[in-house]
């Protein structure tokens, strides 16, 4: 083996070089469209000598099917008994159908919820093929092929294989010469392998039935009563009974069609999802990936009109749940996206419908896209659509809102953890804990996990976060009356958009918001034309203008820049006279990516261990420095009067808890964006040649590093942004309710202590994570010598001067007491949690390069005779504080002592 890769090598460099010298050819037109797996034809040409032997004798039809519902459509279903059997003729033989799988009716826990579908961007395609007496029920591998006939398909065929699901015995032949088999035993199972994500719960098959059939020419629709039953220890608020979970598991089953789609190339500087295969006849790129993006079949009707309406328009269905006072920024909402097709030359590319009480169709039905709204607790919306995984067809989507969306004040925000903190901030920030979050989840939901849409939970904290500020503004002013309904309302246009977006094929655009200043956000003129941000594809906070500041819109009420763009580049009819000219096409559009507003980021360069401080969830404007400390400055004067605002004559002090945590939570998770900053690598996907391209890496300068340390200082490790009257902390009243659906918090007193310091500790963790280290380390190379640049020695220094600021200035003539100590006990405990890491980063604990290691030695050096010569000094100490630095001092000795006996050979 070590012999066959040391071959590879220069065969690799050598490939390289080629590629170098010479000039990169564009992509082979004949590639560009799809073809079959090589395991297709073989498939086909056994299953035609297997139709063609003569069949053997079954038991008559009549004695097997003797008296059944009958259904039928694409497949023909007969319902007997609880059984579900199915004719398939002999050209539904070796045919792909794909399966799409939906949640029709949920539990309220997790992914279980109505509506939901369950691909995860894998949607599954089916062959069912007869071997002797049985016909298999086979999931296709699609992800990779080769021409057919060619060596390189005779290669994939041998490398790759299908996966066969079901061996179905032959129960008789219908009267039309169609095989009958069971196909309970497909269906009537845990197929989609939710048991996987209810731990302690089963398939139970003998409390499972087929609650629907529905077959139409093209699909055919089943829906199965799926029982999931437990041993009853397992407590669900959602569920009457945990020994028996019932979900109503909806499948579409249809011939994967045949039309003249065209598939469309991706490119990374244009955030589309994408269907990607692996295509061995590929010539001239070392990568045989071949990559399409999802989108719908749009056809003009005139196809030589500039602007045409299309043959067959996206068409959605508003579902008879949805509120009435929701329907019109809803249906606004989905109709704005027609600005965008407008541009790539389609007229009302999209229509809205209204589901009436008459309308008898499943959501789940492939041939109807649907926007729902459901009654899952779940305070959330998503756009999910159904793929074409051969083509990157888009054939089906279905939106869903959930009915909490609008409910802002939630008793969540009563309590913080370590846990729901990283949430709010991107999860884990080294790369070891990222990997463990990883190897946690089902592996089935690794892929959809970083893809997955969150924008529901946080704009829902965000219409929090608007409804405290504008509760409180109201006893100021009577001139902010009406205005929550309006930040609802344009909260839900957006949220609306923002899905209707995904289901066209787009990503999430977590660069779009640092397009406008923050002074240009509150400008109508500009927002009402181009949005807030580049793109609604982004997650937008709301924008609250800071007190003296006229207030612009709370949302987006349009599409941006970006979003045109994009759309123009998935849909515009683009000819070019030939496949290579229509690839040059594409590439032009894209490499326009260099203008302001159609920078694009997305989920995986927005994750905890990212670089990117200009890529964030819920920041807004140019500058997240600036966002951070207007933030600050806009909850800072929220506190003074919170407790006699926010709650009512007659009512509990719940609400001013709610809004005690929405307003810290706010502070904190803004404080997060600005130290981002520090070590921060700024990341573009701009190619060579782009008009205005950027480097793929710009390190963040020096001075806005500084800047963002600086109000860091300021408002994480200072006191000052936490102290609160003591009579604000006695009315953070926890909800005393205590049954299903509540939750008991482990402490009914506000623990004041414990919530601000994992705020501060998030942020230290984030700046002296071992990435963070690492980058700074790194730039020291990547910044020319004559460069001003960031550096580890300077992070630590002044990381340790602004924690122990005390040091050498506490007065000698003051009267210290331990009710008015000379350190506080917020910073003594930002002191211990620091000295802690600073103690980890000596010890060579941290996983940072070995350099900080030893400039964190002579730091804990350098601090302990400052701690020293404090105590020594003639200050009489209260006990708290004496206590305090005499416990660092041993301490520091101790890892000192400890760093020195490692050190020794």
């Amino acid at each position: 083996m070590r012999a066959c890769r040391t071959l590879f090598g220069p065969i690799l460099f050598g490939c390289l070089a080629l590629t170098v010298g010479l000039s990169h050819a564009a992509d082979s037109p004949a590639n560009d469209t799809p073809s079959a797996s090589a395991e297709a034809p073989a498939a086909n040409a056994r299953a035609a000598d297997t139709v063609a032997t003569a069949a053997p004798a079954f038991p008559p039809f009549n004695e097997v099917i003797k008296e059944p519902k009958t259904t039928e459509g694409l497949i023909k279903i007969h319902q007997e008994k609880g059984r579900l059997f199915a004719e398939l003729a002999p050209g539904d033989l070796n045919r792909d159908f794909i399966v799409l799988i939906a949640i029709a009716k949920g539990i309220g826990e997790g992914p279980l919820l109505g509506g939901m579908t369950w691909g995860f961007g894998d949607d599954w395609v089916w062959q069912f093929r007869k071997v002797d007496d049985n016909i298999q029920v086979v999931r296709r591998n699609v992800r990779f092929k080769a021409n057919p006939g060619s060596p390189e398909a005779d290669a994939v065929a041998l490398a790759y294989t299908d996966s066969v699901l079901f061996a179905l015995p032959i129960a008789t032949m219908s009267p039309s010469g169609a095989y009958v088999v069971d196909l309970s035993q497909v269906f009537l199972s845990d197929l989609p392998q939710i048991a996987s994500i209810l731990p302690g719960f089963g398939f139970a098959s003998n409390r499972s039935t087929v609650s629907k059939v529905k077959g139409f020419p093209n699909n055919l629709e089943l829906e199965i009563a799926a029982t999931y039953a437990s041993g009853g220890m397992i407590e669900l608020d959602s569920v009457p009974d945990s020994r028996g979970v019932t979900i109503n598991i909806h499948y579409s089953i249809s011939a994967l069609p045949q039309t003249n789609y065209k598939p469309r190339l991706a490119d990374d500087r244009v955030g589309y999802f994408l269907t990607v295969t692996k295509d061995y006849s590929k010539q001239g790129d070392l990568d045989r990936f071949v990559r399409y993006i999802n989108r719908w079949q749009l056809e003009k009707a005139d196809a030589s009109a500039e602007l045409s309406p299309p043959k067959k328009p996206i068409i959605f269905y508003l579902e008879k749940t949805v509120p009435y006072a929701y329907r019109k920024p809803i249906r606004e909402g989905i109709e704005e996206w027609n600005k965008a097709f407008e541009k790539a030359g389609y007229v009302n590319a999209i229509e809205v419908r209204q589901q009436s009480d008459r309308d008898e169709w499943d959501p789940e039905d492939i041939n109807f896209n649907t926007f729902r709204w459901i009654t899952a607790s779940a305070g959330f919306a998503m756009g999910p659509s159904r793929v074409n995984p051969l083509t990157g067809q888009i054939l089906d989507a279905d939106i869903i809102f959930d009915a909490d969306f609008v409910e802002s004040w939630k008793q969540e925000y009563e309590t913080f953890t370590p846990a729901s903190i990283a949430a709010l901030t991107g999860g884990a920030l080294d790369v070891k804990s990222y990997e463990e979050e990883l190897r946690r989840m089902p592996q089935f939901l690794r892929h959809a996990h970083g893809c997955r849409c969150e924008l529901h939970g946080g704009l829902t904290r965000e219409l929090a976060f608007g409804s405290a500020a504008l509760t409180i503004a109201a006893e100021a002013s009577p001139a902010t009356d009406g205005q929550v309904e309006k930040m609802i309302l344009q909260g839900l246009k957006e949220v609306t958009m923002h899905e209707v977006g995904h289901t066209l094929g787009l990503r999430h655009n977590f660069k779009a918001s640092s397009w406008l200043t923050l002074a240009e956000a509150n400008d109508p003129t500009k927002t009402s034309q181009h949005g807030l941000t580049a793109s609604v594809m982004d997650y937008n906070p709301t924008n609250i203008a800071p007190k003296g500041t006229p207030q612009g819109d709370y949302f987006s009420t349009t599409l941006g820049p970006y979003d045109l763009w994009a759309i123009e580049y998935g849909y515009k009819n683009v000819s070019g006279g030939s496949p290579e000219g229509e690839l040059a096409e594409l590439k032009k559009i894209a490499s326009r990516c260099g203008e302001p507003g159609l920078a694009f980021a997305t989920d995986e360069d927005t994750r905890g261990i990212d670089s990117d401080p200009y890529s964030n969830r819920f920041d807004l404007g140019a500058d997240p420095i600036e966002y951070a400390s207007q933030r600050a400055k806009i909850i800072a004067d929220l506190w003074p009067g919170l407790v006699d605002r926010v709650s009512a004559e007659g009512d509990g002090y719940q609400k001013v808890r709610r809004a005690f945590g929405i307003l810290l939570g706010n502070h904190g998770r803004a404080m997060f964006f600005a130290s981002r900053f520090v070590g921060g690598v700024s990341v573009n996907r701009d190619h060579k040649g782009d008009a205005n391209a950027k480097a793929p890496f710009v390190i963040v300068p020096a001075d806005k590093q500084r800047a963002a340390l600086a109000l860091l200082e300021e408002q994480v490790f200072s006191a000052k942004p936490f102290q609160f009257p003591p009579e604000l902390y006695n009315h953070l009243a926890a909800s005393r309710w205590v049954h299903w659906g509540t939750f008991d918090p482990p402490r009914v007193d506000y623990p004041a202590h414990e919530v601000i310091l994992m705020w501060q500790t998030r942020i230290l963790d984030q700046l002296l994570s071992s990435l963070t280290l690492q980058r700074l380390y790194d730039s020291e190379l990547k910044v020319d010598a004559d460069q001003d640049a960031m550096s580890t020695a300077e992070l630590i220094e002044r990381l340790t001067t602004a924690v122990y600021a005390e040091l050498g200035k506490i007065d000698a003539a003051g009267q210290y007491t331990n009710r008015k100590p000379a350190v506080s006990s917020l910073r003594r405990n930002l002191q211990r949690y620091y000295l802690s890491m600073l103690s980890s980063l000596a010890m060579g604990n941290s996983g940072a390069p070995a350099d900080c290691a030893t400039v964190a030695y002579i730091t804990l050096e350098d601090l302990k005779a400052r701690i020293d010569a404090q105590l020594a000094a003639d200050v009489k100490l209260d006990t708290y504080t004496r206590a305090h630095l005499r416990e660092s001092s041993t301490r520091i000795a101790k890892v000192l002592d400890a760093r020195l006996e490692l050190g020794q050979p």
